[in-house]
C-alpha cells in the first residue's frame, strides 16, 4: 500500500510539473496573438506549480539574480497604488491585472525552467508565435489598413502614407518593438550557430522581420534596431552592418516613402515629436511633486490634465508618457523606477556578459569598455581604417562562398619523386606478370641496373592519390537543409542568451520615446524573456 501511495505521488509531483510547463508554453505562444488566453494560464500555471511545492517534499524554490529589485519594483508599485491621490478600484484592478500577471509570469518561469531542452520548448514556442504575428502583418499590409482611420500618422506631414501594419499588437509601434525583440533574438542565435543552412534560414527570418517592420514604419523602433546593429557590428562582428545596409537597401529600393518617414525624426517636421516634448515636460513636473510614492501605478491618464501643459485638447487622453525612464519614475517614483531599471538593465548585463564568452576575443562588455577608455580618436580612427582594410577581404571572401562548399586553404603542392619499385625482369613480362599495375599507378621509364653482379631489372612506377567523387557525393546538394533543426545545447544557450541581451537594449533604446511597456503583451515578454535569462545564468552548462 506504502509503494502505490508513493508510485501515485511521484506520478501526480510529475503531471503538476508537466502542466506548469504547459501553461508556459501556452502563455508564450499566444501572449502577442491572444492576451486573455495567455492571461489565463499563467494563472492555471501558477496553480499547478503552488500545488506542485506543496505536494514535492523534495521541492526548493531557487533563487534568481534579480529577486531583490523585482520584490521591491511590486511593493513599491502596489504601495504607489494606496497612497495615490488618484486611488479607486479602478487603480488596484489595474495593477492586480497587469503588475501582478508580470510578476507570476517571472516567478513561474524562473522556478519551472530548469533544463536546457524547456528553454528550448519555450524559445521555439516564442518563435512560431512570432511567425503567425509576421504572416497576419504581410496579409495587412497586401490588402491594405488604412492609417487616417486610425490617426497613426500626420496627414500633412505625410500625405502619401497610407498604410500602417499593426497585425495582432492593436498599434504599429508596439508592433515594431515587438518586431525588434525577434530581430535581436534572431540575430543572437545568427552569431552562434556553425552550419550554412542555419545560417541562410536565421538571414532569412531577419529579412522578414525587418520588412515587417519597415510597413509599420515606426521610425524610433527602426533607429532603435539600427543603434542595436551598431553596437554589435563595432564591438564585436562587423559583418551584421553590411547585412543590416543591404536589408534597409532592399527595403528603401523598394518603398520610397520608407526612406521620407525615417529622415522626418531628424527634421522635426512630423507634429507628434512636439506632442511628446510636452507630455515629457509634465511628466517632469509630476516626478517633481511625487519624487518617492509617485502618482500611483496607471494613473497617469488621470494626473495628466492637472499637468495637461500642450495637449489642450480635453477629449485626447494621454495615457503614458511616451518614455519608459519617465513614465515609471512619474507612476510609481523614484525608488521604484531605480528597482525596475536594476532588473531591467542587470538582465541585459548577464545576457552579454554570458553570452560572449569566447576567451580569445573577449565579452561584448571588456569589448566596449576597452573602446571607451581609449581616449584618442585619432588612434581609434587609425585602428579602425586598419580594421576595415584587413576586414574586406575576408568579407567579400565569405559572400563569394556563402552558397558554395567551404574549400580548405591553398596549400602549395609537394613534388616527391616517383616511388621506385624494383622487380625481377622475369616479372616484367607483359604475359603472367605477378603485379598488375592498378589505375592509380604510371609506369614512367624502365631501366636494366647490376646489383651484386646480377642484372635487375627496374620499373619505375608514380602512384597517383586522387580520390574519386562517389555517386552519393556527386548527388549531394550544396547546402543540406536536413540539420536545420540540430543544435547543441551550449550554442543554442548561448545564443538566446546573446539575443536577449540585444533585445533589452532594444527595449531600452525605444523607451526614449515611447512606452512599448504600456502594452501587456511586451511587457509579458520582456518579463518572460528576463526570466528565461535568469534560468540560463543557473545552468551549469
Amino acid at each position: 500500500m506504502d509503494r502505490v501511495s508513493v508510485f501515485a505521488r511521484r506520478r501526480r509531483i510529475k503531471n503538476l510539473e508537466q502542466w506548469t510547463i504547459y501553461a508556459i508554453l501556452v502563455e508564450a505562444f499566444f501572449l502577442a496573438l491572444w492576451p486573455t488566453a495567455a492571461t489565463t494560464a499563467v494563472v492555471f500555471g501558477v496553480m499547478t506549480w503552488f500545488l506542485r511545492s506543496r505536494i514535492d517534499t523534495k521541492y526548493k524554490m531557487r533563487s534568481l539574480p534579480f529577486d531583490v529589485p523585482v520584490a521591491i519594483f511590486l511593493l513599491v508599485g502596489a504601495a504607489s497604488v494606496f497612497l495615490s491621490s488618484a486611488r479607486s478600484f479602478e487603480l488596484i484592478y489595474n495593477y492586480c491585472s497587469l503588475v501582478g500577471i508580470y510578476g507570476l509570469t517571472y516567478l513561474i518561469v524562473g522556478q519551472t525552467i530548469r533544463s536546457s531542452e524547456q528553454i528550448k520548448q519555450v524559445a521555439q514556442t516564442l518563435f512560431v508565435s512570432a511567425i503567425f504575428v509576421v504572416l497576419w502583418g504581410f496579409f495587412q499590409f497586401a490588402f491594405g489598413v488604412d492609417a487616417a482611420d486610425v490617426k497613426w500618422t500626420d496627414p500633412d506631414a505625410f500625405p502619401e502614407l497610407r498604410k500602417r501594419i499593426f497585425s495582432t499588437l492593436e498599434n504599429p509601434n508596439v508592433l515594431a518593438g515587438y518586431l525588434d525583440v525577434f530581430i535581436c533574438l534572431t540575430l543572437g542565435m545568427l552569431a552562434k550557430v556553425e552550419r550554412r543552412s542555419q545560417k541562410i534560414v536565421l538571414i532569412v527570418a531577419i529579412v522578414a522581420l525587418a520588412s515587417c517592420l519597415a510597413m509599420t514604419y515606426s521610425r524610433g523602433a527602426f533607429l532603435a534596431i539600427a543603434v542595436v546593429f551598431a553596437i554589435y557590428g563595432v564591438l564585436k562582428d562587423w559583418r551584421v552592418l553590411i547585412l543590416f545596409a543591404a536589408i534597409t537597401g532592399f527595403i528603401a529600393y523598394n518603398d520610397t516613402s520608407f526612406v521620407g518617414r525615417i529622415l522626418s525624426a531628424f527634421t522635426g517636421s512630423d507634429s507628434s515629436e512636439g506632442v511628446r516634448v510636452g507630455i515629457w515636460v509634465s511628466t517632469l513636473a509630476m516626478i517633481s511633486d511625487h519624487p518617492f510614492a509617485g502618482i500611483g501605478w496607471g494613473a497617469y491618464q488621470h494626473v495628466y490634465p492637472q499637468y495637461n501643459y500642450y495637449v489642450a485638447d480635453p477629449n485626447v487622453i494621454i495615457y503614458h508618457a511616451h518614455n519608459i525612464y519617465l513614465n515609471y519614475a512619474a507612476e510609481i517614483g523614484i525608488v521604484g523606477a531605480l528597482a525596475f531599471f536594476w532588473y531591467f538593465f542587470g538582465t541585459m548585463i548577464i545576457s552579454f556578459r554570458s553570452g560572449e564568452g569566447d576567451a580569445s576575443d573577449g565579452s561584448l562588455l571588456e569589448r566596449a569598455e576597452k573602446f571607451l577608455s581609449n581616449s584618442s580618436i585619432t588612434s581609434y580612427i587609425s585602428e579602425l581604417t586598419t580594421l576595415i582594410d584587413e576586414k574586406l577581404t575576408e568579407f567579400a571572401n565569405s559572400v563569394m562562398n556563402l552558397f558554395g562548399k567551404k574549400t580548405p586553404p591553398h596549400k602549395p603542392e609537394k613534388h616527391h619523386r616517383p616511388q621506385l619499385e624494383l622487380v625481377h625482369h622475369d616479372e616484367m613480362k607483359w604475359h603472367g606478370r605477378k603485379r598488375k599495375i592498378s589505375d592509380g599507378e604510371r609506369v614512367t621509364s624502365i631501366e636494366n641496373i647490376s646489383v651484386g653482379g646480377e642484372n635487375i631489372s627496374v620499373k619505375s612506377v608514380q602512384v597517383t592519390t586522387d580520390k574519386k567523387i562517389s555517386a552519393e557525393e556527386a548527388d549531394k546538394p550544396l547546402i543540406d537543409f536536413s540539420d536545420v533543426t540540430e543544435l547543441d545545447d551550449k550554442k543554442f544557450l548561448d545564443g538566446l542568451r546573446l539575443g536577449i541581451g540585444l533585445a533589452f537594449l532594444s527595449m531600452a533604446l525605444n523607451g526614449l520615446t515611447d512606452d512599448l511597456l504600456f502594452n501587456i503583451p511586451s511587457s509579458m515578454l520582456m518579463w518572460m524573456l528576463g526570466a528565461l535569462a535568469a534560468a540560463i545564468e543557473r545552468l551549469k552548462i
